[in-house]
């Protein structure tokens, strides 16, 4: 047990508290069983990708699941991998690539453990396709408070399986995971870049891309106003059929050292602190409008749209191709607010949701347009028919309680629109807007089994102390 300073991914907020690294899982459920014998308060904690304060509780005993990364079974003829809680998507995908598959949802960085990814549900650039994490899993194993350990799928416990997974570690610690990946017939997919000049466009594109690509995510211009607010770039990615790649078994293999490119490794060998502090005035009003204005210009020029391959890695990871890049946001880090927006309400309610954030002095350095579709099987589901946006805030301590301010009211402004906020990126809704956000059903189901195999609140978070539990409390009554 050693006492550490915690943050959110985001760096924002901050959890001192005495942290056990347990080395196998056997010590893991023995670490929680004891915990809960004792009357201590629990958090989980596995890669620490969460923004906000999922994975954080000042002095609370926290139980980093990190160390516990073996692959423990892999069948390379149908594709059904089981493996410990904190392999990542990055071990995985170099384990199982080689052999023709690849996890089938993954998020933007590759170091998020598989126990984040079931715990919040994550969903990434596929999911109006492919659906969530959660749609891939086949069964878990659940280690509760009590010492049981239980396996969980569609079939035995549905309901705790339905709950734990999106369940942001309330209910239990997960001790492994059988899941189904999906096939890779190269390690190189096609992409491309699309300029469109408003929201309405960026939107449109979205819809006739859907037909024919893999992934798609759009990067929205926050600074852009008047009849261009929302215009974007469209990434477009397609993977390649059999036939495409004559290489296939080469590229395959070799996908992740062919990433990251030349350019970007000479970067990486520069000392640590160099690009965020270089980088530090584009979180600031004028450094947003230029990056955004450069942004622009580079993925609008002629030729821009063109087609190009690129290996898995490269795709899908955006997020890794500086690992220290988040440190540009120091001192006082950033929040991002992602609203889930059906697809009918989508345009209306982005352009408040932008125009809002403007005229409030906060122009969001970052904008991502995602397209989604729903997931009514997991009790907390955050997740929509429509789209999502997330806006990244850099916190500046001299106008940060102007900010909060702000994002309480673009979360009323998501919630207005039928909208859903995502408890792994969230670090400001309140029990109101949660009660607002899930249907009461589902609030007392998550309530019941809360009671039920956790009866102490031996696990808790940050987020279950300001959000969640007292949205719960009048579900159980």
């Amino acid at each position: 047990m050693t006492e550490r300073e915690l943050t959110g991914w985001g760096l924002r907020n901050v959890a001192h508290a005495p942290v056990v690294t347990p080395q196998s899982v056997d010590a893991l459920a023995q670490a929680l069983a004891q915990a809960a014998g004792e009357r201590q308060t629990v958090c989980l904690r596995a890669g620490g990708g969460s923004y906000g304060d999922a994975a954080l509780l000042d002095g609370a005993l926290t139980l980093d699941s990190s160390a516990l990364d073996q692959i423990l079974a892999w069948d390379a003829t149908t594709g059904v991998v089981t493996v410990a809680p904190g392999v990542t998507v990055e071990r995985l995908w170099r384990r199982i690539l080689p052999d023709g598959w690849r996890p089938a949802v993954v998020p933007g960085r590759s170091a998020v453990t598989m126990a984040g990814a079931a715990a919040a549900n994550i969903h990434g650039k596929n999911n109006w396709r492919t659906g969530c994490f959660g749609d891939h899993v086949i069964s878990f194993e659940l280690a509760l408070p009590s010492g049981e350990r239980i396996t969980c799928s569609r079939a035995s416990h549905p309901d705790l399986f339905a709950a734990a997974i999106g369940g942001m570690g309330l209910l239990g610690a997960f001790t492994s995971l059988t899941m189904q990946t999906a096939r890779a017939a190269s390690g190189l997919v096609a992409e491309r870049q699309t300029a469109h000049g408003s929201l309405a466009a960026l939107l449109a594109a979205f819809e006739a891309a859907k037909g024919s690509a893999t992934d798609l995510v759009g990067w929205v211009d926050t600074s852009a106003r008047g009849a261009a607010l929302g215009r974007g770039l469209l990434g477009e990615t397609r993977e390649l059929a059999a036939d495409e790649d004559p290489h296939a078994a080469e590229t395959l293999r070799s996908a992740w050292e062919r990433w990251p490119s030349l350019p970007v490794r000479l970067l990486r060998a520069l000392p640590t602190p160099v690009i965020p502090t270089l980088a530090r005035p584009l979180t600031h009003p004028a450094g947003v409008w230029l990056a955004n204005r450069a942004q622009w210009e580079r993925g609008s020029r002629a030729g821009a749209g063109h087609w190009r391959r690129i290996s898995y890695p490269a795709a899908n990871f955006p997020l890794d191709v500086i690992p220290n890049w988040r440190d540009t946001y120091r001192p006082g880090g950033l929040i991002q607010q992602q609203a889930f927006i059906p697809a009918a309400q989508a345009q209306a309610a982005f352009t408040q949701l932008l125009t809002r954030a403007q005229a409030a002095g906060h122009t969001p350095s970052l904008g991502v347009l995602k397209a989604q579709r729903a997931a009514d099987d997991f009790t907390l589901s955050y997740l929509v028919d429509g789209y999502s946006l997330a806006l990244d805030f850099p916190v500046l301590r001299r106008s940060e309680a102007d900010l909060l301010k702000l994002l309480h009211t673009l979360n009323d402004i998501t919630l207005d629109f039928g909208g859903r906020l995502y408890f792994a990126k969230d670090s400001t809704a309140t029990a109101e807007q949660v009660a607002r956000m899930l249907a009461p059903a589902n609030l007392a189901q998550f309530a019941a089994l809360k009671a039920r195999v956790d009866p102490h609140e031996t696990l808790q978070s940050g987020l279950y102390r300001r959000a969640l539990r007292p949205a719960l409390r009048p579900a159980i009554r």
